[in-house]
C-alpha cells in the first residue's frame, strides 16, 4: 500500500508498505480525505518543537472501514468515520480529571506517532468515530479542526450574549468565530488579510474588521463601546497579537490563547496582574469536543465548504506544500485525496 512519509524537514517520500495486521480491538480503514493543519506546515519546515523525523504526518481525516477485529462493536465494515487522533496513558492526574488532552504522556498521530498520511489506516476502536450516513468525506475530514473550536468554547465558558473578539481569520478562528455564533455570542473576526476576511463573510461570521491601519483597542471600542470585550481569542499567535490582546483587555475579562505560538512573547504582567485578567490555554480537545464537533458539522451549522482552498492527489503530497508555500497567507485548508 502506498504510504507518505517525511525522512526530515521539506522532503516527502511516496514508498510501498506492507498493509497493515488487524488485530482483535483494532479498525482497518481505507483513507479518503486528509487535511493540511497548521502544525503539519511547522513539520514540514522542521519547525515543530514536539516531534523528531521521520514520520508519517496526517492528524485530520476521514475514510471508510474496511475491515474490524473480531472485539470491536461501535463501527462495521462500509462506515464512514474519522480517527481523534490522541493516545493518553489513562493514568496520570490530568487522565483522571477528565483532561486527558493534556496527559502527561500524550502522542498525537502524525506529529509523535506515525498518522494517517496512508492508503490503509490501523487503529484501535478506541480513537475510532463513526460519522453520520448525511456527512461527505470532506466533511469529515474538518471534525478535528472543528473539535479545536468546541474544545475553545468549553475553555472560554459560557459566551452567550457575550462580547468576543477573535484574533486571526486562518482556518481556526473562523471556526472559533462561527462557533462563538453558534454558542450565542456577539462575535467580532479581524486580521490584516482582506481575502481571509472575505472568506469569513462568506461563511456567515457577521462582524470582520481589517486591523492593517488601527488599533485593536479602538477596534473593540467602536464595535461594543465601553463595555469591552469579554473574550479575546488569539488564534494569530504572535507577540504582536497577544501584546495587543493584553493591552486591548477590559479589567475582569479573559485572553484565550488557541494559536501555535513560535515565538516567545514578553508579558506585561502588571498590567494582566491590576486589570484581573485571565490568561486561558488550549490544547486540542476531549472526546465531549469531537462529539461535538460531528453534530454540529452534520447539521449544517459550521460552514466548511469555503475553507478548502484547493485538493491534491495523494500521490502529489509534496506538491501540496509547495502551493502553501507560495501563498501562504492565502490557504485556508488544502485537502489531500486517497480516491
Amino acid at each position: 500500500m502506498l504510504q507518505v512519509r517525511m525522512p526530515k524537514a521539506k522532503a516527502v517520500e511516496c514508498r510501498d508498505v506492507a498493509m497493515p495486521v488487524v488485530g482483535d480491538n483494532d479498525v482497518l480503514i481505507k483513507m479518503k480525505r486528509l487535511g493540511i493543519c497548521g502544525s503539519d506546515i511547522q513539520v514540514y519546515h522542521g519547525l515543530h518543537k514536539y516531534m523528531t523525523f521521520p514520520v508519517v504526518q496526517g492528524h485530520e481525516g476521514s475514510g471508510v472501514v474496511s475491515e474490524v477485529g473480531c472485539n470491536v462493536t461501535s463501527v462495521v465494515a462500509g462506515d464512514k468515520v474519522t480517527i481523534q487522533p490522541q493516545v493518553f496513558c489513562g493514568e496520570c492526574q490530568p487522565c483522571k480529571t477528565g483532561n486527558e488532552n493534556v496527559c502527561q504522556n500524550l502522542s498525537v498521530y502524525g506529529i509523535h506517532i506515525d498518522g494517517m498520511a496512508q492508503e490503509y489506516l490501523c487503529m484501535p476502536e478506541s480513537v475510532v468515530v463513526k460519522l453520520p450516513e448525511n456527512m461527505n468525506y470532506d466533511t469529515g475530514a474538518f471534525v478535528e479542526p472543528v473539535a479545536v473550536a468546541a474544545g475553545t468554547l468549553r475553555r472560554c465558558g459560557n459566551v452567550n450574549n457575550l462580547n468576543v473578539v477573535v484574533m486571526g481569520a486562518g482556518a481556526i478562528g473562523n471556526l472559533v468565530a462561527q462557533m462563538v455564533q453558534v454558542n450565542g455570542g456577539n462575535c467580532l473576526l479581524t486580521d490584516i488579510n482582506e481575502q481571509r476576511l472575505k472568506t469569513a463573510q462568506e461563511c456567515g461570521i457577521e462582524k470582520i474588521q481589517n486591523t492593517t491601519e488601527c488599533l485593536l483597542v479602538d477596534v473593540i471600542k467602536d464595535y461594543f463601546g465601553k463595555e469591552g470585550a469579554d473574550i479575546i481569542i488569539d488564534c494569530a499567535g504572535t507577540p504582536f497579537t497577544f501584546n495587543a490582546a493584553v493591552v486591548s483587555a477590559r479589567p475582569a475579562s479573559r485572553i484565550v490563547i488557541v494559536a501555535n505560538f513560535k515565538q516567545v512573547v514578553t508579558l506585561e504582567v502588571p498590567l494582566i496582574q491590576r486589570q484581573a485578567i485571565d490568561i486561558i490555554g488550549v490544547m486540542m480537545y476531549v472526546r465531549k469536543d469531537y462529539m461535538q464537533a460531528v453534530e454540529l458539522l452534520s447539521a449544517g451549522k459550521i460552514k466548511i465548504d469555503k475553507l478548502i482552498s484547493t485538493r491534491f492527489p495523494v500521490a502529489n503530497f509534496a506538491d501540496a506544500y509547495h502551493y502553501i508555500d507560495s501563498c501562504p497567507q492565502n490557504v485556508m485548508k488544502v485537502l489531500i485525496d486517497f480516491d
